[in-house]
């Protein structure tokens, strides 16, 4: 279960926060050569979006909760917008770290979204990152390293950029081709 309410109202109400929500973005693919083909720009121009109402630089995002179906179409084109936003002008040596929920407990198809939220927000209160379960090889079509990417391949600290909290997103698509990232 997730509840959402206003940081302040948690806060007063002391709540255990696990995680603050700074933006929420959505759109569509809008044409593609088939339904089950998404748009790499519908998807840049979301993270553009959402780091633009977050008031973050992309590069600030230290991990993405992929949508990561692990198809041959979908995860290329999802990789390649991560890095055309976040992977752009990264510095040397600390790529986006990327993970999928999917790997451990597989698509839960219309709750996919809400269970990447969970476990992002448990990555964020545990300052850990899970291991991409049974990821042994990177998938050929995706250049993770030309991409400014990395697939989080093992239990890991969260990392933490010049003393700032970490920033973390959240992504995940639609049948219908709906997109939304927080």
């Amino acid at each position: 279960m997730l509840y959402i309410k206003p940081l302040q109202r948690a806060q007063a109400d002391k709540d255990r926060i696990y995680a603050v929500i700074r933006a929420a973005a959505t759109n569509q693919d809008g044409h593609t050569s088939s339904m089950a083909v998404p748009s790499i720009d519908a998807q840049a121009l979301l993270l553009e979006q959402a780091c633009r109402q977050a008031g973050v630089s992309p590069q600030e995002i230290v991990y993405v909760e992929a949508h990561g179906t692990g198809t041959p179409v979908g995860d290329p084109i999802e990789a390649s917008a991560l890095g055309r936003v976040l992977g752009n002008g990264r510095p040397a040596g600390q790529p986006c770290l990327i993970g999928s929920i999917k790997t451990n407990i597989g698509h839960l198809e219309s709750a996919s979204g809400a269970a990447g939220l969970i476990k992002a927000a448990l990555v964020l209160h545990h300052d850990r990152i899970p291991p991409s379960r049974n990821y042994e090889q990177p998938n050929p079509n995706i250049p993770f390293d030309q991409l400014g990417l990395r697939v989080a391949d093992q239990l890991q600290p969260l990392p933490h950029r010049n003393g700032h909290p970490p920033l973390v997103g959240v992504n995940s698509f639609g049948f219908g081709r709906a997109n939304a990232h927080l």
